[in-house]
Order: structure tokens, then sequence, then C-alpha cells
């Protein structure tokens, strides 16, 4: 059932895309991710690899928000593994906000399988650097009283507040600060402190899950937006009690929980449907930002994906809830931007374009605009590229008029998850030489 929250997010509603598989600087998942609209980063965590688990190195990448492109990296030493992070535009800088050591490690039948920061930490992003939590002053981190194990802290710019999540007493505790002042050193709460309620990590049933998920639910993140906290959480497939039947390559179900801070009480829950076709979706990571574009505030997701021709290194893609209301039953979730044309690929009077649109519940991919090919496609061609907002993680097709050969005036068009946009039907007596996009609206996902 439908429900929106004070935030205007509706956890059941439709969804849009930031950035889509996009290559980190080393192999292992994202952790976190936060944004810079100011100066148009996207920042992601990593651990920076298996080997370096105990010692709780990890890598943060800063990614261009239109174009996808990793700008720079920094690489954290003794830090932990990536809980949450807040990223604080400060004129043309950038300063984050993570857990930093003293390092909590976690074992499992002796084995290290991870190491939290037990302290927040706020500093500034200088590409290609080394920055050695140890060598940081102990007055510039921060941790909070009767805290037991691993810390995160999340900044939430739309109403000036720092949250810092803690375990305390066998439960997660979320207190918020004012962020100024905790840069200066001053850890005053403001306001009640929001103690998760017991049983919220326990897996709801979900009866669309092909196969048996694990019975406790494991935190990806979480994100506080005014009276609103969000915990995003994923539930892994039961591999190790069902190993004939659990593919490995399907890592489990993905929710999103809304709580409200004044009462505890739990909002809403549901599964996260967003960018349903990648490969390895895991959830990864959780956001706020107000959209430079539109001015309208968003609450982002990360999710971790196998990057193609490797086993084992992972890529990040971000989507996002929408928070303003549809206008006359059409939300936008990406206004029209130019396709990026192959070689030999020349736009027509109108050059070709693409948008995202949501109609009663449904996201549709409209394309418009024409463009030749010169001398012609004789075989089966890429054409163009869709930004990372138009990128589906489906294949997503449909029939478009073409110049007409001997009858043959039509050709399929067909987008995938790389943003590749690809023309169908040529050959080589029978070239295509232009494609008219204009009648392109298709359900996308």
């Amino acid at each position: 059932m439908a429900y929106t929250d004070a935030n205007g997010v509706d956890l059941s509603g439709v969804t849009g895309r930031l950035v889509q598989t996009v290559d980190l600087v080393k192999n292992p998942a994202p952790q976190a991710i936060a944004t810079d609209t100011v100066n148009g980063h996207v920042f992601v965590l990593q651990v920076e690899s298996a080997a370096t688990i105990p010692q709780g190195n990890m890598y943060l990448n800063r990614i261009d928000r239109l174009t996808g492109k990793v700008t720079g990296s920094m690489q954290l030493k003794g830090f932990g593994h990536g809980l949450s992070m807040g990223a604080e535009p400060v004129g043309t800088d950038t300063y984050l906000w993570t857990e930093v050591g003293p390092l909590h490690v976690t074992t499992q039948d002796g084995e290290v399988k991870a190491t939290f920061g037990k302290a927040v930490t706020r500093f500034l992003f200088e590409p290609g650097t080394v920055l050695d939590g140890n060598l940081i002053p102990q007055e510039r981190k921060f941790t909070p009283p009767g805290s037991t194990s691993g810390t995160g802290p999340f900044l939430d710019l739309v109403n000036n507040r720092l949250c810092v999540m803690y375990h305390k007493s066998g439960k997660r505790h979320f207190t918020r600060y004012d962020p100024a002042a905790a840069a200066a050193g001053s850890w005053v709460p403001v306001g009640t402190t929001f103690v998760m309620p017991a049983g919220e990590d326990v897996t709801p049933d979900v009866p669309s899950s092909p196969y048996p998920l694990e019975t406790t639910l494991v935190s990806q993140g979480f994100a506080v937006l005014g009276d609103v906290l969000y915990a995003y959480q994923w539930a892994p497939y039961d591999k190790v009690n069902n190993p004939t039947t659990v593919p490995s390559a399907y890592p489990g179900i993905a929710f999103l929980t809304s709580y409200s801070w004044t009462t505890g009480a739990r909002l809403d829950r549901q599964v996260v449907t967003n960018a349903d076709g990648l490969t390895w979706r895991e959830p990864e990571g959780v956001a706020v930002e107000v959209d430079p574009a539109t001015a309208e505030t968003r609450l982002l997701f990360g999710f971790s994906n196998t990057v193609p021709g490797t086993t084992g290194s992972r890529d990040v893609t971000i989507g996002w809830y929408p928070t303003k209301p549809a206008v006359d039953g059409v939300k936008v979730l990406a206004d029209w931007e130019d396709l990026a044309l192959e070689p030999g690929v020349t736009p027509g009077a109108q050059p070709p374009r693409g948008r995202l649109i949501a109609l009663a519940g449904t996201t549709y991919l409209q394309l418009r605009g024409t463009f030749t090919c010169a001398p012609g496609l004789t075989e089966d061609s890429r054409v163009a590229t869709l930004p990372h907002r138009l990128r589906p993680t489906h294949l997503t097709r449909q029939n478009v008029p073409r110049n007409n050969n001997t009858g043959r005036c039509v050709c399929r068009i067909e987008a995938d998850a790389h943003g590749a946009l690809w023309a169908y039907g040529a050959t080589t007596d029978n070239a295509i030489t232009w494609i008219d996009l204009d009648g392109v609206s298709v359900a996308w996902r």
C-alpha cells in the first residue's frame, strides 16, 4: 500500500537514476554514498581490498554526477568499513564526514569478517592523497558516549543536522548534532536520540522472493531527513542452508524502511525494485540531496554490481525517490538531454534527445529527434549513448521509422544497461540512412 511521508517520499513509488554501473578505483563493493550538488560530485566509499579488511583501509571515490566519470580518489588508512558518510560543500571544496579508528573488529569462526571505525571525523577531500586515521589528532575525532562498536555519520543539509549512528546496549542509536559546532569540536546533542526498536532486523515475509532469505536483515546504511529516518537493509538469499537451489549470482532482496523520529514508530517498509536488471544487485549506501536543476529533495540509494568481464570487481549504480508530486499525472524523472552520437551519425533538424517520465505508476523512456548515417548503416550498429539518468537495467526496445528502401521502412532500436543505443535491421543491400525517434515511448526499468 502506498504511503507518502512528511518529506514527500513514497517508498513504493517510482524511482529515477543518478549514475549507473560506474567502475570504482578498487575491486570491492561500494559501501556508502553522498553527494555535493554545489560542486557536481558524487562520493562513494569502498573497502580497499579483502586483504586489508583488518586494517580498516578504504578508498574514497569522487565521481562527476553528470558524466559518471571518476574524477579523483583518496586512500583512507585505518578508517573502517564505510557504514555511512556525509558530504559538506565549502566553496569549491568538499569536506567529508566518515567513521575513523579506533577500530572494532568482528570475527566469525576465528576469521576477521569486517572492521569498523568507532569514532567520527571530518576532513577535506584532496584527490591523490593518503589520509592515515591514526595521525588525525584526537580533538578531531568523536566517539559517542557508551558506543561499543562501529559508528557512522550522516549529514542532512536540508535541515542542517549531522546524525551519528552508534551501537549501545545492543541497539542502534541515532543522535543529531549541529554540524558547524561539531566541526569545531563541540558535540552537544540536538533534540532526542532515536533508538532502533527491537525486532526491526527480522527479515519480513516476501512472497515474491524466488529463493529463501536469511532470517536477519543486514544494515546497508541510513539517512535522516527532518523527522524521518530511513534504514537501508538487505536480506541475502540463504545459500548456506540451500546450497543446491540458491544461485550465487543473485544476492537477495533490498528494503527501505522509514521511521518517525518523534514517535519511534515504523512508517513504512518496501522492497526496492529499482535497477532490478543488474547482474549482482547488492544494496549499498543511502543519502539525501537537493537536485541542483530542479531544487527537488531526493532520497538516494546505491547498488553494487559485477563489472562485465570480471568475477569480483564491483561498480556502483545510484537511484533515487522523488518528493515532488506529479503535475497533471506526470512526474518528470529526468528532463530532456542530448544523446551522445557515434562517429558517422549526424543529428537532424531536431537532435536526438531523451527523458524519463512516470505516468500512472509506470516509468517510460521517451526519445525524440532524428539522425542520419553516412554512408549508411549496413549491419546492426551502435548509434548513440544515453546519459546515465536514462539508462535502463533491462534491455529496452521499440520499432521506429527509417528510410524506405524497397518497402522496408522500419527498424528496431534497443538500449542496454550501459547506455548503448543500437539500431537493428540494416543489411548490405538495404542500408539505413536515417532514423526517426519521435515516437519512442517505452516502459523503462
